[in-house]
């Protein structure tokens, strides 16, 4: 009698997995789909309704999604409510410090985990992504210095990245923030030196975006 309940039991419970993953592949695809349109909104700059789909997506469970939060501040950001934005890197921050950095930093530093988006700005043909990481971000093994912003450009049609810079605060620099330009080789041209004060990341942009031609 013992096993048969034994089988019951397993039974039951496979039938609930077998069941359950049809609706979890469906709760993600559906989710996919939302950050899709969110994007798309985006790419629209239409920041209103980009902004009303992060607010829905962030009820509940997603309250503390470092993506749908970064993607909230990419449309206060858009709208030009930096106020708001600033309190969204907060949030992020906040959030990020509590759930996520000391797996980070056990880790040793993951690049793919190491920034959130915080700008988008659209043009006709590029798509300019703006960047910041969690924690300064060691330059070499030894820490002699960091980067804290980062920047990338995109081709909207062909999707590839075609222009990358960050900013560094380094020996290398003479302890000054310095904006540069990163080609695919590694090496490194000055777009600003903004001297002993970190920059202001909107600024940063609009000088990436100078510096552009955008």
């Amino acid at each position: 009698m013992e096993r048969m309940n034994n089988k019951v039991i397993f039974l039951v419970l496979f039938l609930l997995m077998i069941t359950a993953f049809p609706l979890l592949n469906a709760q993600g695809q559906e989710k996919s789909a939302s950050i899709d349109k969110i994007w798309e909104n985006i790419y629209s700059q239409d920041y209103i309704s980009a902004k009303k789909l992060v607010q829905k997506e962030l009820q509940g469970s997603n309250s503390e999604s470092l993506q749908l939060l970064s993607l909230m501040e990419i449309c206060l950001n858009g709208l030009e409510r930096y106020k708001q934005a600033d309190e969204s890197r907060k949030k992020i921050l906040s959030v990020w410090e509590k759930n996520h950095k000391k797996a980070y930093i056990e880790e040793n530093y993951p690049l793919n985990l190491a920034t959130w988006t915080r700008m988008a700005v659209v043009t006709p043909n590029v798509l300019v992504l703006g960047a910041e990481y969690y924690l300064p971000y060691p330059v070499n093994a030894k820490k002699e210095g960091f980067y804290y912003h980062k920047f990338t450009a995109y081709n909207r049609f062909s999707k590839r990245a075609s222009k990358f810079f960050k900013l560094e605060n380094s020996p290398k620099t003479e302890k000054e923030y310095r904006l540069f330009e990163i080609s695919e080789e590694g090496e490194a041209t000055l777009v600003k030196n903004y001297g002993n004060t970190l920059p202001d990341f909107r600024d940063e942009m609009k000088d990436v975006m100078k510096y552009l031609k955008l």
